[in-house]
């Protein structure tokens, strides 16, 4: 796992990213195929119903594999924006869509684009009310609510705070809490590091590693965005919103 920059599995498959190449492994750890042809690949994520991977670069695509027939079934370029697409992605519970943050040029503001996984056609963006809104990651919880974590920004383009929020296909961002300095830049760098897989390489350039935290054994432990919301929920604060 040294050599990934990315790397998961669900049991059945493991897949490591080295930026240029995708090595798709068994539960054995043998080599089933091997992919190439996307530069910048380093976020790997399975379909819940396992028959899915798909790569996200961070340059403007992501490329769909059938792990069925471990073939290349889709390369989708989202966005204008050449560069600097690190931001989070989910796929529904059912797996029946793909939700991706996207950065855009003529806007500050990232969108979240709905894909359905059927053809992967886009069938829904939305952007934030505020253009000084940025989402990062998104997730599903257990009962089917989506959450986003992001940061919001002063006039001047600087960041002031982070936020957590609902997110839904109808209405978009909703329910923003602001965060502290604290949690939000814990949960952006667990974030980082969990999408990843806890690689060696990711670590090395976690935000983790440069405060001086000790990682060991951190991809056993859980911080939910779901979590996080519940807690700033709980307090009764007024939202940003």
């Amino acid at each position: 796992m040294r050599k990934f920059w990315g790397y998961i599995t669900n049991g059945k498959y493991s897949v490591g990213c080295t930026g240029g190449t995708v090595y798709v492994y068994d539960a054995s750890h043998v080599e089933l195929a091997r992919f190439k042809g996307l530069k910048y690949a380093y976020y790997p994520i399975f379909s819940p119903d396992g028959n899915t991977l798909l790569i996200k670069s961070t340059t403007s695509y992501f490329v769909v594999y059938s792990l069925d027939t471990l073939s290349l079934k889709h390369k989708i370029c989202y966005s204008d924006v050449d560069g600097s697409q690190d931001d989070g992605c989910t796929f529904s519970i059912d797996s029946a869509y793909f939700y991706n943050i996207e950065r855009q040029k003529n806007s500050y503001n990232s969108a979240i684009s709905i894909y359905d996984t059927s053809d992967f056609s886009r069938v829904n963006m939305f952007l934030a009310d505020n253009k000084d809104t940025e989402p990062q990651f998104i997730e599903y919880d257990g009962k089917g609510n989506l959450f986003v974590l992001g940061y919001c920004r002063w006039d001047n383009g600087v960041m002031c705070h982070g936020f957590i929020s609902k997110f839904s296909a109808e209405d978009g961002l909703t329910k923003l809490y602001k965060l502290s300095h604290e949690d939000y830049r814990f949960y952006h760098n667990f974030k980082s590091l969990e999408r990843s897989g806890f690689t060696d390489k990711a670590k090395q350039w976690s935000g983790f590693y440069y405060d001086g935290i000790d990682m060991t054994g951190m991809e056993n432990q859980k911080y939910p965005l779901s979590a996080l919301w519940d807690k700033y929920a709980a307090q009764n604060v007024i939202n940003i919103v």
